[in-house]
């Protein structure tokens, strides 16, 4: 009885006392989340960096170009001096396209994680497509003002000359 007793309450299924309700919770999506989020604002603080290289490449550039030197030693730098900025230019101009690349893959990879992929390409179709029909409907606006007045200039050019012709008098 003793033995049996004891396997019975070894192999039997221990009740849970506790009614609460338990939620669970994956600390792993948390920590991807929390790695993308510090990747994300890694790549801006380069974003920034590189802008403001590139801000002030631009300038150095924009000073060079209206300084005004008569010397031919000066000329010939200037001349080198210009390739090398626009190689400068061009090298800035490259990463922060690729930085932006790297970070709107980042944040796919994000949304997609967080659930909200699909509600986001919805809202971006959505500002396209709003955008599409404003540039029609200020197209179709413009085009027919132009429209009205070409079939108005007779009517105009009638009234200016009648206006005219009672002036005189």
């Amino acid at each position: 009885m003793l033995r049996g007793n004891f396997l019975c309450k070894f192999f039997k299924y221990k009740q849970n006392s506790s009614h609460k309700i338990v939620q669970y919770t994956s600390n792993k999506n948390f920590t991807l989340q929390d790695q993308i989020n510090i990747k994300i604002i890694d790549i801006d603080q380069k974003i920034s960096e590189n802008s403001k290289a590139l801000v002030e490449a631009q300038i150095v550039k924009l000073r060079s170009t209206f300084s005004r030197s008569t010397n031919f030693i000066e000329q010939i730098g200037k001349n080198v001096y210009k390739t090398k900025l626009e190689d400068s230019i061009n090298w800035h101009q490259k990463q922060l396209k690729e930085l932006y690349l790297k970070r709107r893959e980042l944040e796919i990879k994000l949304d997609k994680l967080q659930g909200i992929f699909w509600l986001n390409q919805i809202k971006r179709l959505i500002r396209i497509i709003l955008i599409g029909i404003f540039i029609f409907l200020s197209l179709f606006f413009f085009l027919s003002s132009i429209m009205i007045i070409i079939y108005l200039l007779p009517f105009i050019i009638l009234i200016f000359f009648g206006y005219l012709l009672f002036t005189k008098r």
